[in-house]
């Protein structure tokens, strides 16, 4: 009827971690999944916290990425002394068209059936009339009162999906974060677009990104929709856009300016002031000249080594930060 959990045999953090039982009678997941409950996390209180997190490629096993994964996504939960339960589906090691297809089937009501499982798992429901064999007959036993959903890497297009697949909890989810994911440039809409237009629906939410440099060109793009200075094609408006103040964008290292300095900003905009009766322009001429300026000025890594290493210390470092921020857990 739902899916059960087994804990981890050997538990290798405080706390306590379970995985999915992949040979229970009672209902099969819809992912292999993770589940971390930190210290002081109860389930036996009537309701839950959640974040669910989406990881990127090269992650061959649900235990994979809790044990060894550069983001070390359980030790950032534990750190930042929050009561939330973390909840991680295994969407396929990547990249490969398995991944791919895994992330396209997070849609239609995947995310509500999801979040019913792992509740239903976490506290088994209720048999309220006696009918073992009618799922109606059970009321649950936890429900699901904050819901963030996070993601790193090419889990983004998998945060994309979810958040329009998730039913009846869309009004609990409280936020969105993004590590070094925007790499949507082909697809349409492509992620700049997609976010900001979300973002201003009644279902949007606050949404942060922190990228790196193999995401620059879309969380740049994102930056400058949400500031009000280029359109969704990428060129400045002639009058200001409006702005988005529940989208944050940030740049994942520590660059040592301000992010205008690094985006050369003041300069690019005194350039291409709009002359009077001048037309909307609709090319990526703006954007193109910001985001090279910040691929030439913000200092990344110079080793391919390195670069791998800013790609999962901004999530590490991003997540935790983020944890630590909200007032609502």
């Amino acid at each position: 009827m739902w899916p059960a959990i087994k804990v981890e045999e050997q538990q290798t953090l405080a706390g306590t971690t379970y995985y999915s039982d992949p040979d229970s009678t009672f209902g099969k997941w819809r992912k292999p999944t993770g589940i971390y409950l930190p210290p002081g996390t109860e389930t036996n209180k009537g309701f839950v916290d959640i974040l669910l997190y989406l990881h990127g490629h090269l992650v061959p096993s649900a235990q994979q990425l809790f044990e060894a994964d550069g983001v070390a996504v359980r030790k950032q939960v534990l750190a930042s002394g929050r009561n939330v339960v973390l909840v991680a589906p295994w969407l396929g090691r990547g990249p490969s068209q398995a991944y791919i297809d895994g992330v396209a089937s997070l849609t239609g009501n995947w995310g509500e059936l999801y979040i019913d499982d792992v509740l239903n798992a976490l506290a088994p429901p209720k048999l309220a009339k006696r009918d073992l064999y009618n799922a109606a007959a059970f009321v649950p036993a936890v429900r699901l009162r904050y819901l963030i959903l996070a993601c790193h890497s090419g889990g983004g297009h998998a945060m994309r999906n979810l958040v329009g697949a998730l039913g009846r909890y869309r009004s609990n989810l409280r936020a969105c974060w993004g590590f070094d994911c925007l790499y949507g440039i082909e697809i349409r809409p492509d992620d700049a677009n997609f976010w900001y237009e979300w973002s201003k629906t009644r279902y949007g939410r606050p949404l942060y990104i922190s990228y790196g440099s193999s995401t620059l060109y879309e969380s740049v793009k994102l930056y400058l929709m949400k500031e009000g200075i280029v359109n969704g094609a990428g060129a400045r408006w002639i009058t200001d856009g409006p702005t988005i103040d529940s989208i944050e964008v940030e740049i994942g290292i520590e660059t040592g300016k301000y992010v205008d300095d690094v985006m050369e900003l003041d300069k690019a905009l005194l350039s291409t002031t709009p002359k009077p009766g001048q037309p909307q322009s609709q090319t990526s001429e703006f954007l193109d000249r910001v985001a090279g300026n910040v691929r030439r000025n913000a200092g990344w890594p110079k080793t391919n080594d390195a670069s791998w290493e800013m790609h999962y210390r901004i999530a590490r470092d991003g997540l935790l930060k983020q944890l630590k921020a909200v007032a609502y857990l």
